[in-house]
């Protein structure tokens, strides 16, 4: 048998054994060392193969080893009010950080642009990992109109969960009433792929939403990266809003 029908062979028996529960839902898989042996090829298509595992959501690399991700678990990509709880209400254990600082910045001149804004407003900017404690799940971005949220600043670097449209709306009572949404998938940076710790090759989704208020009021720009195998994009619509 040609290496590469072994190999074949071999990756699908390794992705049934998973599906099956032969090392639970985050048990540790054999060394390569050991498939190698197993599986008759070189290490070099073992770590190819445990890559092409990754890249489907299957397999999970802590500490320079592999653990199995089964099932997979795919959630709604937006239009969570509480990422983190949401995660709690499906049985797991969330996991929610500030990966940069919440500050008071100017609004970079890229982000105006999408989000049809002047340039140098002065916007509150936060950054956070979320996910579970086995494995992050998106990279969520955030800007404030800063007079809406700079009080919130200190609050905000306390508590990475803060629900700061939630703040909003107690304080100035203004709450979302409109959504414009822009999704694309795309490679991660070598950056994002650090901070997921994902393959670079791994695809992810950006999400890119502006939120406003009914008066027409900005209150959050946002820019969600979500590792692609684990979430989906839902939408409803009538025949009515579609372009033929």
């Amino acid at each position: 048998m040609a290496d590469e029908s072994k190999t074949e062979k071999a990756i699908e028996t390794l992705r049934e054994s998973i599906k099956r529960g032969d090392f639970g839902k985050s048990g540790r898989i054999p060394t390569i060392a050991q498939l190698s042996k197993d599986w008759s090829v070189s290490r070099t298509t073992v770590y190819e193969s445990l890559e092409l595992l990754q890249l489907e959501g299957l397999l999970i690399m802590k500490g320079g080893a592999y653990y199995a991700n089964w099932p997979i678990m795919r959630v709604p990509g937006i239009m969570q009010p509480s990422f983190s709880s949401y995660l709690a209400m499906q049985g797991l254990e969330a996991v929610e950080e500030n990966i940069i600082e919440p500050e008071l910045v100017a609004m970079p001149p890229a982000l105006a642009g999408i989000f049809n804004q002047s340039e140098g407003i002065h916007v509150v900017h936060r950054m956070r990992r979320q996910g579970t404690s086995g494995s992050p799940y998106r990279l969520a971005e955030n800007w404030y109109p800063a007079n809406l949220a700079e009080e919130f600043l200190e609050p905000m670097r306390k508590d990475s969960t803060l629900d700061v449209i939630g703040e909003i709306g107690r304080v100035h009572g203004l709450s979302i009433d409109r959504i414009h949404e822009e999704a694309i998938a795309r490679i991660p940076t070598t950056q994002e792929a650090e901070q997921l710790s994902i393959l670079k090759t791994a695809p992810v989704l950006e999400v890119r939403c502006s939120n406003f208020a009914k008066d027409g009021t900005p209150l959050m720009w946002n820019k969600i990266i979500l590792i692609a195998t684990y979430f989906y994009l839902s939408h409803d619509y009538s025949p009515s809003d579609l372009v033929v």
